[in-house]
């Protein structure tokens, strides 16, 4: 194989992969919004109409590609709108719950496919909370997991307490300003106990915390300065909901960091 043609299959290969990743993209948004009930939907059949046509009369690749990315983009563009119908929805099943109704099986695969965007999106900002969220999608016998990892370690409000001695209730400082230090992790920890135990020639910090969601729970968020216009709501009690029918599946999570004397 020459250089020429290897470049050539591996250009082919990278545009492919590109090109799947942009069909889940898409289709996961379109079941998404439909299963939501948002009038962006329409916009994501229309878009997968075009690209049907365009399949048929055998358009290359790139044009479907652009289609696609188009309607990405719009959906994008569109955010608070389609925020403002999401917390509408959003409310409105909580309301269904706390009346003592069920939910349509659309209805609870839109709240799952939430949480899958929650995940995803809090992969980078929010690394211990995405985890997390992700091993609640699976069933464990023991209903423990176990992590290492000494990022936690770096919480202001965990710093405080390396020097203490035995199991102690971490009292998270999340909001006293934005974006500090603790905000990551009490993201993910809050409520938590943090354990400190001596290991050979270091230190073991173990913390331990039940992930789960609450019943009838709601977070608002919103950017600081254009509050309202990004504004989005977070009802835990929908995916409490989602643990109480079996689709969610709470567990004790430990984090085990080891640390210098």
């Amino acid at each position: 194989m020459t250089l020429k043609s290897f470049g050539q299959k591996a250009n082919y290969f990278l545009r492919t992969l590109l090109f799947c990743i942009i069909c889940f993209i898409f289709t996961f948004l379109l079941f998404w919004t439909f299963c939501y009930s948002l009038h962006i939907f329409y916009l994501f059949v229309l878009a997968l109409v075009v690209a049907a046509v365009a399949f048929v009369r055998k358009k290359n690749r790139k044009f479907i590609t652009i289609t696609l990315c188009i309607a990405i983009l719009i959906f994008l563009l569109s955010t608070p709108y389609n925020l403002r119908q999401y917390n509408q929805h959003s409310e409105a099943y909580q309301a269904q719950i706390n009346n003592g109704y069920h939910l349509k099986l659309r209805e609870k695969l839109g709240i799952y496919g939430t949480l899958l965007i929650i995940t995803v999106g809090d992969f980078i900002p929010f690394p211990e909370a995405s985890k997390q969220n992700f091993y609640l999608l699976f069933p464990k016998e023991n209903k423990t997991r176990v992590f290492y990892d000494n990022d936690f370690l770096g919480a202001p409000d965990i710093q405080k307490m390396l020097h203490l001695k035995g199991k102690n209730e971490v009292a998270w400082n999340k909001w006293g300003e934005r974006f500090n230090g603790n905000f990551r992790f009490a993201a993910a920890f809050d409520p938590c106990t943090l354990e400190i135990t001596n290991d050979g020639d270091h230190k073991k910090a173990t913390l331990v915390t039940y992930f789960h969601y609450r019943q009838n729970y709601t977070t608002h968020n919103a950017n600081h300065y254009l509050y309202g216009l990004f504004a989005f709501r977070i009802d835990e009690g929908l995916f409490w909901y989602l643990q109480h029918e079996g689709w969610l599946h709470p567990y004790t999570s430990v984090w085990i960091a080891r640390f210098d004397k």
